[in-house]
C-alpha cells in the first residue's frame, strides 16, 4: 500500500487494483512467443551469429516486458478512505499521477459488468458521477464491482449523516433548505400546502371590527 498521509480521524477502508484478467492475456501471448522462440532455436542457431543473437534478444525482450507489466500493474491502484478516494496512475516507469476525490463531491456510484469474462471472473467497471457537472471518474476492470459499489454508498451515507450533524450545530435553517432542495416538484408543492394549512390552524381568527356610529348632539 502507498505511504499515505491520513488526515485526523481518517482511516483506510480498502485498497483496490485492476483484476488480474487485465494482464493475463498479455502473459499468455508472451509465453506463446517464448515457446515459438525455443521451437525455432535449432533453426536459428544454424543461421549463425545473427540467429543466436535473435534467439536471446527475444528472451530478453519478453522478460523485460513481463517485469514491466507486473510493475505497472502493482503501481496502478485505488485507495478508499473514510473521507476520499485516491487514484494512483502510472502509465510508464517515469510517469506517475495521483488524483484525489473527496467523498462529499460524489453524486452517485454505478457498477457495470460486461461480457462473459466479467460475469465468470466477477470484474467490471465502477463509474463515479461527480457533483457540479464534472466528468465522471471510471475505474476499469475492478474485482467484485458490486461489493465496491455497496461499500462506497455506505461511506457516502455515513458522510452525509456527519454533514447533517455539522449543519444542525452550525445552522439548522441551512439543513432544512438543503433537505428541501432534494425534494421533487410535487413534493415541494405538497409541503407548501401543508405549511399553509398549519399556518391557518395556528393563526387566531381576527376579531370583527364593529363600526362606531357618531351620534349627533
Amino acid at each position: 500500500m502507498e505511504k499515505l498521509e491520513l488526515k485526523e480521524n481518517e482511516e483506510v477502508v480498502r485498497e483496490l487494483r485492476h483484476h488480474p484478467m487485465i494482464v493475463i492475456p498479455h502473459l499468455i501471448i508472451s509465453f506463446l512467443i517464448l515457446v515459438l522462440d525455443f521451437f525455432l532455436m535449432y533453426w536459428l542457431f544454424l543461421q549463425g551469429w545473427w540467429g543466436v543473437a535473435l534467439f536471446f534478444a527475444v528472451i530478453l525482450i519478453i522478460i523485460f516486458y513481463i517485469l514491466r507489466l507486473i510493475f505497472l500493474y502493482r503501481r496502478n491502484n485505488f485507495i478508499i478512505t473514510t473521507e476520499r478516494l485516491i487514484d494512483y496512475e502510472q502509465p510508464s516507469f517515469f510517469e506517475r499521477f495521483q488524483n484525489e476525490l473527496p467523498l462529499r463531491k460524489i453524486k452517485s456510484v454505478e457498477a457495470k459488468k460486461k461480457g462473459v469474462g466479467g460475469a465468470i471472473f466477477n470484474y467490471g467497471n465502477i463509474v463515479i458521477n461527480i457533483k457540479d457537472d464534472v466528468a465522471p471518474l471510471e475505474l476499469y476492470k475492478i474485482a467484485k464491482p458490486l461489493d465496491v459499489q455497496r461499500e462506497l454508498l455506505s461511506l457516502l451515507d455515513q458522510d452525509g449523516e456527519a454533514i447533517k450533524e455539522e449543519l444542525v450545530k452550525d445552522d439548522p435553517l441551512a439543513l432544512v433548505l438543503a433537505e428541501t432542495r432534494l425534494l421533487s416538484v410535487a413534493q415541494k408543492e405538497r409541503l407548501i400546502e401543508r405549511i399553509g394549512q398549519q399556518i391557518d390552524v395556528e393563526q387566531p381568527p381576527e376579531k370583527p371590527v364593529i363600526p362606531t356610529q357618531n351620534k349627533g348632539l
